[in-house]
């Protein structure tokens, strides 16, 4: 605005222009400008020096007695620098500034005592006496007046101001709209920077905490027990992990429903925080599991207080609408440095000593040096699993599976086998703990799975015929959520159909904190055409109601069941009764295990239609299999009983 035309009002109001503004104009501009200043955030705020050090250089360049910078608001004027007045806010009937708000340049009135729009003015009739004042809009960024710099005296000067005066007024005014500026700037900046540092705080709360309980979770409990065992080894603080399970709360959800699971796992994180001290960490580690990161133990005898009190606060009943729910829990210890030196040795040790309490239900058990055995001959079976798998001596074998009526090969179950170091054919219990390491069953069965279908491709252009063969998983294999998605791209890379593929669960997978990974997985496949078995049906612990939840073509009846036939009638009765179960479910069973011709005609005379064991042949290499097929095709004595009638054998012992 430099070089614009000064406004100077001496005794009249024709010297300068108001705006011609309707009321409903004149509304619409002070909402404008009020909007505009709320932009900045400065209303009532307190002095700054910034501001301050402008309005002072004002008065004293134009030889003042006073100075101000203010802000014209709907129904007042505030001062945010004040030199010389004393004063913070005016009514806006009583401002020289609502004028000079309005105009283009600098507005100067020589002496307030002479005009009639300043005459009365209580500033002028009262103190401080104002006769002269000069002021310069200040804009906001898109060019709403909002504020004025202005000097003022007691004094009339009916010379105005010099143009040395009015240029270093408009200078300095351009000089506060800059400050606005930039105050504006770092108030945004800082404004963002404390939401980043909010949302940061937020995030890091979602990462390291458990929605339901609000507990740590997993992140937190590993991160707090590093800490605590950092602190041990620097000031010889004692440190105890305590793993803690809840007793049936599989049996919980299923009976009363996921909201009474919700509250009993909500009561239980209650206790937890209630019966621990203050510095001590308690999470959530998934599912039904929690865990305690105990620091500053003293003694044995004070964790043995720690823990009964936990016990017994485990043990109160809770009431959930309406109803009492018996709680228990299973609880392990383990002490660093007497039982491990690691976080992983003590969560290791924690869990062995969990695995015993839970054998017992609604105790505590201490890990006890008696259970090593056990821990390192896991750790030894890991490795074995590990480096089998590093030096590709892991491979599939195939039992064939036969029509029991006809004698027909119908297709093969792969089962996993590996070279041992002595040259030993290696069997998968020998490294029974990989498979509850997510991430080893994971590769393990990553792998199988392909070397079953390059086999099966390999077959299938070969000619040879066979119905299906079955995958054997577990539950690390559904951990990543893509199993379904692995196995299909698999078999369409290699052309191969899913009616050629059945995959085997057991009903501990179905039990398994990821079930609703595995429900999802078996659907997919299922609706793509691969049949789906439930492995060692009746040893587990499964209801029935997992036959209607989940897709399920083949009930595999355990060959501890089998093996019995002949010798138990408890057996024959369980096997019939597991036959007739999957005959009124339209479900097809497979009787394992069958090492004789009696248990053969006794399943069939059950209606069980196919079967595998000893009797049909050992599990082969994929090498042997084009000829096996061929052999068995050929073969006219596999079975070489006529069909039995459904209540009996005659001549036998398998009633």
């Amino acid at each position: 605005m430099t070089g614009a035309k000064t406004v100077t009002m001496l005794c009249g109001i024709d010297e300068f222009n108001l705006p011609n503004l309707s009321a409903a104009e004149r509304a619409a501009e002070v909402a404008k400008r009020c909007e505009s200043i709320n932009r900045y955030d400065i209303l009532d705020t307190p002095t700054e020096p910034e501001f301050d050090e402008i309005a002072g250089l004002a008065a004293a360049v134009c030889g003042t007695a006073f100075a101000a910078i203010t802000f014209l608001c709907e129904d007042r004027q505030w001062f945010k620098s004040d030199v010389g007045l004393g004063i913070n806010q005016t009514p806006i009937s009583d401002s020289f500034c609502a004028y000079a708000i309005t105009q283009p340049d600098v507005f100067i009135v020589t002496d307030a005592s002479r005009h009639p729009l300043f005459a009365a003015n209580p500033f002028v009739t009262g103190a401080p006496g104002l006769r002269f004042y000069a002021g310069m809009p200040l804009q906001a960024a898109d060019g709403t007046p909002i504020a004025t710099l202005c000097v003022l005296d007691p004094v009339a000067r009916p010379a105005g101001l010099t143009e040395v005066q009015q240029l270093t007024l408009r200078v300095l005014a351009r000089q506060v709209e800059a400050q606005l500026e930039l105050r504006r700037s770092i108030k945004e900046r800082d404004t963002r920077a404390a939401e980043q540092r909010t949302a940061a705080t937020a995030l890091q709360w979602i990462a390291t905490h458990d929605s339901l309980t609000h507990l740590g979770n997993r992140t937190l409990f590993h991160s707090q027990l590093a800490t605590a065992l950092v602190n041990a080894e620097r000031d010889g603080s004692g440190v105890a992990v305590i793993l803690i399970d809840v007793d049936h709360f599989k049996q919980i959800n299923d009976s009363l429903g996921h909201d009474a699971g919700d509250a009993v796992l909500c009561s239980f994180a209650s206790r937890l925080r209630d019966v621990v001290r203050e510095g001590d960490t308690v999470a959530r580690l998934g599912g039904d599991e929690f865990g305690i990161v105990l620091t500053s133990v003293k003694a044995r005898k004070h964790l043995a207080t720690i823990v009964e009190s936990l016990n017994m606060r485990l043990r109160e009943k809770l009431e959930h609408n309406g109803r009492l729910i018996e709680c228990r829990a299973s609880i392990g210890v383990a002490v660093y440095g007497e039982h491990a030196k690691t976080a992983e040795g003590l969560i290791k040790c924690g869990d062995l000593a969990l695995g015993v309490a839970k054998a017992k239900r609604g105790c505590a058990v201490d890990f006890h040096p008696d259970m090593e055995t056990a821990f390192e001959r896991e750790i030894n079976m890991t490795a074995l699993a590990r480096t089998a798998i590093a030096e590709d001596r892991v491979f599939p074998y195939y039992q064939p599976k036969v029509d029991l009526l006809t004698g027909e090969l119908t297709g093969f179950e792969a089962l996993l086998r590996w070279d041992q170091a002595s040259g030993r054919l290696g069997m998968p219990h020998m490294i029974a703990p990989a498979f509850l390491d997510t991430e080893l069953a994971l590769v393990i069965g990553n792998r199988m799975m392909n070397l079953v279908l390059d086999d099966m491709q390999k077959w299938v252009a070969a000619g040879l015929q066979f119905s299906q063969v079955a995958l054997n998983t577990c539950a690390g294999d559904f951990a990543a959520n893509d199993f379904a998605e692995r196995l299909l791209a698999a078999m369409k890379v290699r052309g191969l159909s899913p009616s050629l593929i059945e995959v085997e669960v057991t009903e501990s997978v179905f039990l398994d904190r990821g079930s609703h990974y595995v429900l999802r997985a078996l659907t997919t496949l299922a609706k793509r055409g691969v049949r789906i078995a439930l492995d060692d049906f009746g040893t587990g612990f499964a209801s029935l109601t997992h036959l209607k939840k989940f897709p399920v073509h083949v009930l595999k009846i355990d060959q501890t069941f089998v093996s019995g036939l002949g010798k138990s009638s408890d057996d024959a009765a369980i096997v019939r009764a597991l036959i007739g179960l999957g005959s009124s479910l339209g479900i097809e069973t497979v009787a394992e295990g069958i090492e004789t011709h009696e248990q053969a005609a006794f399943v069939r005379s059950c209606g069980c239609t196919v079967g595998q064991g000893y009797l049909y042949g050992m599990a082969r290499p994929a090498s042997d299999i084009p000829d096996l097929v061929s052999c068995m095709t050929r073969s006219a004595n596999i079975i070489p009983f006529k069909r039995a009638r459904r209540n009996g054998v005659p001549g036998s012992k398998l009633q």
